[in-house]
C-alpha cells in the first residue's frame, strides 16, 4: 500500500476559531479527519458541524492533562521523575481510566462512530497509560490508534520519555489486538514534504484566527505547497474510516 495520509487535526471543540478552521478544512478536503475533545467547551457546535457536512465519525482525542497536574504553556505541577513514579500507582492509572472511559462514552452520546483514539499531548507515549487505554480500545472495539514507533516530541515541555524496547512491546501490543496504526506520524504542516510510500497520519493543529500558531498552521495547509503538492505526488488523501476500509479489503 503507498502513499496514503490521514491529515487529522486535532483540538476540535475547543474554541471557535479552532471549529471554524478544522471543518473549513473538512468541507474543502486540505484536512481529512479530526480528533473531538469532547470536555471542550465548544464540543457541541463542533459536533453539530461535522453533522452537518455529513460526517457521523471522527477520533477520540483523550485529555487527562489535569490528572497528570499538566495545564497550558508547559507547565508540570510535578517533576517529569515524580510523574513517572506516580504512573506506576495503581490509583493515578485507575483515575485515569475512569476518566478516558467517561469521555469515550460523552462521545458516544454525540451518536458518532469512534474511528481512531489519540491522546492531548500524546500521554499515551508513557507506557502505563498506553495500556490503560488499550483495554478501553479492545472494549469498545475502536478500530486505531495514533502511534509513533520513534516516540512523542512536545513543543512546549520536556518530550515522552522514550525507550525502544517499550515502543516495541506497544507495537506488538497494537499488532497483537488487530489495532490499526499508521506507518509514520508527522506533526505540523511543516513536515508536508517528509509525507512519502506507505500510510502517513500527519496532525495538525489550524485555526480561523485565534493563536497565531494556529492561524499559520491553517494558512500553510490551504496554499498551493500543501495538499496539492501531495496530489501531485501521487499521495492519497483519506479519513481514517476509509482507510480502515482500504486496509480491511486489500487484506
Amino acid at each position: 500500500m503507498k502513499g496514503l495520509l490521514v491529515i487529522n487535526a486535532d483540538d476540535l471543540g475547543m474554541s471557535p476559531e479552532v471549529n471554524a478552521g478544522i471543518l473549513t478544512g473538512l468541507q474543502y478536503g486540505f484536512m481529512s479527519d479530526a480528533s473531538l475533545l469532547v470536555k471542550a467547551p465548544f464540543a457541541e457546535p463542533a459536533v453539530e458541524g461535522l453533522k452537518n457536512l455529513g460526517t457521523g465519525c471522527a477520533g477520540i482525542h483523550i485529555d487527562l492533562d489535569e490528572l497528570l497536574g499538566w495545564r497550558p504553556g508547559g507547565y508540570e505541577a510535578n517533576p517529569r521523575p515524580v510523574l513517572m513514579e506516580m504512573l506506576q500507582r495503581a490509583d493515578l492509572l485507575a483515575a485515569c481510566a475512569r476518566e478516558a472511559r467517561a469521555q469515550i462514552e460523552r462521545f458516544l452520546s454525540f451518536d458518532l462512530m469512534a474511528t481512531h483514539l489519540d491522546t492531548h499531548h500524546h500521554v499515551h507515549g508513557f507506557g502505563p497509560i498506553f495500556e490503560t487505554l488499550m483495554g478501553l480500545m479492545d472494549e469498545y472495539a475502536i478500530p486505531a490508534m495514533r502511534f509513533s514507533a520513534q516516540g512523542y516530541q512536545l513543543p512546549t515541555r520536556e518530550d515522552i520519555p522514550y525507550e525502544r524496547g517499550m515502543y516495541r512491546r506497544m507495537e506488538d501490543t497494537l499488532r497483537e489486538k488487530g489495532v490499526f496504526h499508521c506507518d509514520t506520524l508527522l506533526e505540523g504542516s511543516g513536515k508536508i514534504p517528509e509525507v512519502g510510500f506507505g500510510v502517513t497520519e500527519l496532525v495538525v493543529h489550524p485555526s480561523r484566527g485565534g493563536e497565531p500558531w494556529r492561524s499559520q498552521e491553517m494558512e500553510a495547509l490551504q496554499s498551493a505547497e500543501g495538499v496539492v503538492s501531495l496530489m501531485r505526488r501521487g499521495i492519497r488523501l483519506m479519513s481514517f474510516s476509509d482507510l480502515l476500509t482500504e486496509v480491511r479489503t486489500s487484506s
